[in-house]
């Protein structure tokens, strides 16, 4: 498992709810962990997985196991999100503005859910709006290869999440995933998503 160092970015789900137009019960990102962007981006995220989770057989007399497919979907959603991050970053450099203006903006958004000391009523709003507002035009998954299943996700585990973007090819960017569990592999592949084009639009 190739690990990257990223700069601590601790955001909840509430602003995955902000920043991902995926919903409950299947959204399989709940919180932001890290986010470098040079020299390659990289994002940290985690799902923490609970016994009630829908998607877990309800005769527990069989092993509560996380289905394949929906890890696979945790790797799109983080992927996803790393996607959204590059992208806003971006258009917030085309629009003269600096790309920290998003980390604030989202850091703020945290503190304001969490009802804690240092949250700026305001700070960042345009930005934030501009991502809830974009709707599923903010991602678009094409497909993956040579994803490997290693390992059982049960029920307890806190899935991991280290999404690289590896190659931008244009219309397609191409990014690799692992997953693990305490450190343990157990999920790898690479992810190809459409190119975003646009998400703010600033006057």
């Amino acid at each position: 498992m190739t690990t990257t160092k990223t700069d601590a970015l601790n955001l909840g789900a509430a602003v995955v709810l902000l920043v991902l137009p995926q919903r409950p019960p299947l959204l399989l990102v709940d919180r932001i962990e890290g986010y470098t962007r040079a020299p390659r981006p990289t994002l940290r995220a985690a799902r923490a997985l609970s016994v009630n989770e829908p998607f877990f057989a309800p005769d527990l007399q069989t092993p509560p196991v996380l289905p394949r497919s929906l890890v696979l979907e945790g790797m799109v959603q983080a992927a996803g999100l790393l996607q959204i991050l590059v992208t806003v970053q971006r258009d917030l450099e085309a629009a003269g503005r600096s790309a920290d203006e998003l980390i604030e903006a989202l850091r703020n958004a945290d503190l304001g859910y969490r009802l804690e000391p240092g949250y700026t009523p305001g700070l960042g709003d345009d930005i934030v709006n501009a991502i809830a507002g974009a709707g599923y035009g903010r991602v678009g998954a094409l497909g993956g290869s040579q994803i490997r299943f290693l390992r059982h996700v049960f029920a307890g585990d806190s899935l991991g999440f280290e999404i690289r973007l590896v190659r931008d090819a244009g219309s397609i960017i191409h990014f690799e995933a692992d997953v693990d569990v305490r450190g343990q592999l157990v999920a790898q592949g690479l992810l190809t998503l459409a190119r975003v084009e646009a998400i703010l639009s600033f006057r």
